[in-house]
C-alpha cells in the first residue's frame, strides 16, 4: 500500500512539473501619449525659492506636441515666465512661447515638438509658501490634430526636510 502511495505521489509530481504554470504576453500597448519620467527640486532642502525641473518624454507613436499647461500647486508661486526654460534631449533651448496666468503656466510651441523627443522644462525661482511633503503638478498636453487637452499626470517634487 505505501509503495503504490509513493508511485502516485511521484506521477502526480512529474505531471505537475511537465505542465507549464502559465503563458503569457505583455497588455501594455505602447505608449501614444507623451509621459513624465523624472522630476528634481533644487536645493533639495528647506529652501524658499527653489528650481523645479522635470523630463517629459513624446514616444515615437504619439502625435506631435503644440502645447503644455502646467498647474501650479497651491502653497507655490511662479511669476516669471523669463526663468522657465524648454530644452530637448541635447540641451538645445526648444522656441516656446511661455505665459503665466495665476496658477497656471502654458508652453506653446510655435513649431510642434517631435515624437521621439525628450523634454526638459526648467522652472526657476519657484517660491515656496506652503508646507507639504510633496508638491503636485498637474499636467496636460494638447496635440496636433487633437483639438483638447488630454491630462498625462503629475509632476511630483518630493519636499526633504
Amino acid at each position: 500500500m505505501l509503495e503504490a502511495l509513493i508511485y502516485a505521489a511521484t506521477f502526480s509530481l512529474t505531471v505537475a512539473t511537465a505542465v507549464p504554470a502559465a503563458y503569457g504576453s505583455s497588455v501594455i500597448a505602447p505608449a501614444k501619449v507623451p509621459r513624465i519620467v523624472s522630476s528634481v527640486q533644487f536645493p533639495q532642502s528647506r529652501w524658499k525659492i527653489v528650481r523645479h525641473t522635470f523630463r517629459l518624454q513624446i514616444p515615437q507613436e504619439s502625435k506631435p506636441l503644440s502645447q503644455l499647461t502646467i498647474s501650479v500647486p497651491a502653497g507655490l508661486t511662479v511669476k516669471n515666465k523669463s526663468k522657465i526654460g524648454v530644452f530637448d534631449q541635447s540641451g538645445r533651448q526648444v522656441d516656446t512661447n511661455v505665459s503665466v496666468d495665476g496658477n497656471k503656466v502654458t508652453l506653446a510651441f510655435p513649431t510642434p515638438v517631435n515624437p521621439g523627443t525628450e523634454l526638459k522644462i526648467a522652472m526657476r525661482d519657484v517660491k515656496i509658501s506652503g508646507v507639504t511633503n510633496a508638491w503636485l503638478y498637474k499636467v496636460h498636453a494638447r496635440l496636433v490634430g487633437i483639438n483638447a487637452d488630454l491630462p498625462i499626470g503629475f509632476a511630483r517634487f518630493r519636499f526633504y526636510r
